[in-house]
């Protein structure tokens, strides 16, 4: 894994958070203060955001040249928190995001973006910001993928990934710090790892071939490592913001040097209370699925809802 974007990664995760809970004056107060708030110590909170970004390029009679295209991504995000008087914390996150790119060089639609994930972290509180924690993360897609290639000048596909294979899964215990909202961290020393996979993918394997890391006739594999994981949300001025998350994961038992990393950022332009400019940059490497840095960019404008 290349050092420069493990730097980045650590980078991110040194800043101080300046953001403060918006619209829920109880999350500035300490546990202490919430336990003898009139609503009995217990808290519940549901919210959650709504993205349609779109980008779009025309060209006609174009000297210069170009090539028409049609990008557009459909990203939910939601969560939902509960504490009670006895110091026991339960933070839930469902993502969903579903995209789509059109080229005039291509007759088929194909996906600009396919994640599914469920982040769930339990806790029990130590003080005001730490908690013993257990967490779980579950991350897979929703729509098949496939593999594009030309054969006698005709433009073909092969499907290669489909709804829930792979599926990624981590379960950790450890410790969880919760600033707010817009800032937590989860440190795993202890964390399984797992990826799954159809058998319909393993069955025709080559002797000593993979499919994401799992060998021929299997249809998983189980790490033992750590793991630190966490959210970040910073102003950087009026109207804008940017959202960060990652996830660094080091396997106990195999190729011990190598770290699997994900590093999702997001930067967010608002217009009006509906309408932001989004500029979206993912970063992954993980040595079981493909072994070299994934990059996924996207930049456009669209309709954002608080929900």
């Amino acid at each position: 894994m290349p050092k420069n974007i493990l730097y980045t990664v650590l980078f991110f995760f040194a800043l101080p958070s300046n953001a403060q809970e918006e619209g829920f004056p109880l999350d500035s107060l300490p546990y202490d203060a919430i336990i003898n708030s009139t609503l009995g110590g217990k808290r519940m909170k549901y919210f959650g955001k709504l993205d349609l970004t779109l980008s779009q390029a025309y060209f006609e009679n174009w000297v210069s040249g170009g090539e028409n295209a049609f990008n557009g991504v459909l990203h939910f995000d939601y969560n939902f928190n509960y504490s009670n008087r006895k110091g026991w914390v339960w933070d839930n996150n469902l993502m969903i995001s579903i995209g789509g790119n059109k080229t005039s060089s291509s007759k088929i639609l194909k996906k600009a973006d396919d994640r599914f994930e469920i982040n769930s972290q339990l806790g029990k509180q130590i003080n005001q910001f730490w908690n013993y924690a257990v967490y779980l993360n579950f991350k897979s897609q929703l729509l098949p993928g496939f593999r594009y290639y030309m054969e006698d000048g005709v433009e073909k596909k092969d499907k290669s990934t489909r709804i829930f294979s792979p599926t990624i899964m981590q379960f950790g215990v450890g410790w969880y710090y919760k600033k707010s909202s817009n800032s937590w961290v989860n440190l795993s020393p202890l964390s399984a790892r797992g990826i799954f996979v159809g058998s319909a993918y393993t069955r025709d394997l080559e002797v000593g071939q993979k499919y994401f890391g799992v060998e021929k006739g299997k249809t998983g594999l189980i790490n033992l490592g750590g793991s630190i994981n966490g959210f970040i949300k910073l102003s950087l001025m009026d109207n804008i913001t940017i959202e960060n998350k990652f996830n660094v994961y080091a396997n106990y038992i195999e190729k011990i040097q190598n770290i699997d990393f994900e590093f999702n950022a997001i930067l967010r332009m608002k217009v009006n209370r509906r309408i932001s400019s989004n500029l979206i940059a993912h970063l992954l490497y993980d040595d079981d699925l493909i072994g070299r840095l994934q990059i996924r960019e996207l930049f456009g404008a669209g309709l954002s809802i608080d929900l």
